[in-house]
C-alpha cells in the first residue's frame, strides 16, 4: 500500500471537495433540463422517467452535501485544527475511508449521469 503525506492528504480532500461541487453543479442543471420537459407536453411515459431522475438526482445531492460536509471533516481533523463537533457528528480522520466513500461516490455519479445523458434528447452536455 502506497503511503502518502499529511500534506498529499490534504490536498487530494481539497480536489475531492472540488469535484464534489462540481457534482452538485451538474445536478443543479440536469435537474433544470428536467424541468423543461415537465413544462413541455410529454408522454406519460416520459414524465414518469423524469420522476425516476428527480428522484435520483435528489438523493445524489444529498450526497453529494454529505460527501462534502465529511471531506470538510477530515480535513479539519487531519490539519490538527480545532473540530467543533455539531449534532454528535464526529469527524472523519481515516483518509484510506474517505478515499473508498469517494471512490463510490464517483462510481455511482458517473452510472447517474451516464443514465442521465442516454434518457435526454439532444446533446450531451454535462
Amino acid at each position: 500500500m502506497e503511503m502518502t503525506t499529511l500534506s498529499e492528504e490534504l490536498h487530494q480532500l481539497a480536489s475531492w471537495k472540488e469535484e464534489v461541487n462540481e457534482v452538485r453543479n451538474e445536478v443543479k442543471l440536469m435537474r433544470e433540463r428536467l424541468e423543461q420537459i415537465v413544462l413541455s407536453d410529454a408522454p406519460k411515459e416520459v414524465m414518469a422517467k423524469v420522476e425516476h431522475f428527480e428522484n435520483r438526482l435528489l438523493r445524489q445531492r444529498e450526497v453529494a452535501d454529505e460527501m462534502f460536509h465529511d471531506l470538510k471533516q477530515c480535513a479539519k481533523k487531519l490539519s490538527d485544527k480545532p473540530v467543533t463537533i455539531v449534532h454528535h457528528d464526529p469527524p472523519i480522520a481515516n483518509f484510506q475511508a474517505m478515499q473508498r466513500r469517494m471512490d463510490t461516490f464517483q462510481q455511482l455519479y458517473m452510472e447517474l449521469k451516464s443514465d442521465f445523458n442516454r434518457f435526454m434528447p439532444g446533446d450531451e452536455s454535462l
